[in-house]
């Protein structure tokens, strides 16, 4: 399996100093994988025992995504102050959900790497003490990255005895293997732990207080493109049609019916474009990871430096350009779709291949076109509608060093 590693910086920079190329072709969804840290702040932009602080003081957290694991078990829910410091006091492991929907650090974080694998991404905050086990031997049915963050941890990863599982396998329904872990390893500040989905693991905090972050990764399979087919399928007429009844030892008309289906349905597998089709649903699932941006997208101080007004495309997202009749196009970022017409294909093909631009350059671009008939609403309109933004030159690294 071939993958276009040139283009993965985010994922790229995590994985450093080991190599991306070996680790597609060695690790990714086969094996375990400890990469040491050259240094104990690589991650520590992204989060902290402040910015855990942050979170309970500042933000309204309640259960499910704030929660409490002790000896393997999930805690009853609680969600007062006093209950979860006597919790984390008891030893119980304090677990945050969704934290790329918390932090803009780690929000752009996830969103790069979603940009660049083009799966799902999910960061969740895990804060253990000296000596406590959270979880009993279980495995994801995900990708997992281990990202250490402070303290130490011990971690114990072991093969796994179901390959591939999905949602619908639980560890919980299989028991653990007997057999020794292939990595035993003790994970300090900045290093990072890779465990494939299915490997069944624990882990044990060691003689200080642990924080680190778990990176998911929910790969697409071909169950879930089997999924999307079946929405495809609830479109079609015939498909949703009653088979025919079964006369008393008699399906010859039904079977009839399920073999042209079948028949049907070959053709449609045969569609030359369906795997495109497919691709183009996904890339709809995404969404900004940072979506607003006030008072421009309200149409107020877009051209605050007049000809020198910087833009740049939102970051971390797929744009499509289709193609109509009459110079008319359709423009597709991520869930969002909008109409253009009267443009020359190789303007939009310059805009959206641009990372920065600036209006005295669209207007180079456009010789033709009138500055306030036609171009100033453009702008407006891309920047209204959150497909470009007006650049404030305020960009965070997705890891340390950027």
């Amino acid at each position: 399996m071939r993958y276009f590693t040139k283009k993965m910086k985010a994922f790229s920079r995590l994985l450093y100093p080991y190599s991306l190329k070996q680790f597609f072709s060695e690790n990714w969804s086969q094996e375990g994988l400890l990469i040491k840290a050259e240094s104990p702040d690589k991650l520590s932009h992204l989060f902290s025992w402040d910015k855990l602080n942050e979170l309970l003081n500042f933000h309204n957290i309640s259960h499910p995504e704030l929660r409490f694991s002790k000896h393997g078990e999930i805690l009853s829910p609680s969600d007062d102050r006093d209950s979860l410091i006597q919790r984390c006091q008891e030893g119980a492991t304090l677990i945050i959900d969704r934290l790329h929907t918390r932090l803009p650090e780690i929000a752009q974080f996830a969103a790069a790497l979603r940009y660049e694998i083009g799966h799902r991404t999910q960061v969740n905050s895990y804060c253990s003490w000296p000596g406590e086990q959270g979880f009993k031997c279980h495995y994801d049915t995900h990708e997992v990255f281990i990202l250490q963050i402070a303290g130490q941890k011990e971690w114990l990863v072991f093969r796994d005895t179901f390959k591939y599982p999905l949602s619908v396998h639980p560890s919980s329904d299989l028991s653990p293997p007997t057999t020794d872990p292939y990595l035993h390893c003790i994970l300090n500040p900045g290093d990072v732990l890779y465990i494939p989905r299915g490997h069944w693991h624990y882990a044990i905090a060691v003689d200080e207080p642990s924080l680190h972050l778990t990176l998911g990764i929910d790969c697409q399979t071909g169950v879930d493109f089997v999924d999307w087919l079946v929405t495809q399928l609830q479109e079609k007429e015939e498909w949703r049609q009653n088979l025919s009844p079964i006369a008393p030892q008699d399906s010859t008309q039904m079977t009839a019916q399920i073999d042209g289906l079948i028949h049907r349905l070959i053709d449609y597998l045969l569609d030359p474009s369906l795997s495109t089709q497919y691709a183009n649903y996904l890339a709809s699932l995404e969404k900004p990871p940072i979506p607003y941006s006030f008072p421009y997208q309200m149409g107020y101080d877009i051209f605050r430096d007049k000809l020198n007004t910087q833009f740049k495309r939102p970051p971390f997202q797929r744009v499509r350009i289709e193609s109509l009749e009459n110079d008319e196009y359709n423009i597709f970022v991520g869930n969002k779709s909008i109409a253009l017409k009267g443009l020359p294909r190789e303007f939009l093909d310059w805009l959206f291949a641009k990372e920065t631009f600036t209006l005295k350059q669209v207007i180079s671009r456009l010789p033709q076109f009138d500055l306030q008939a036609d171009i100033l609403p453009l702008i407006s309109r891309l920047v209204t509608e959150g497909i470009i933004c007006v650049d404030k030159g305020d960009r965070a690294g997705l890891l340390k060093g950027q």
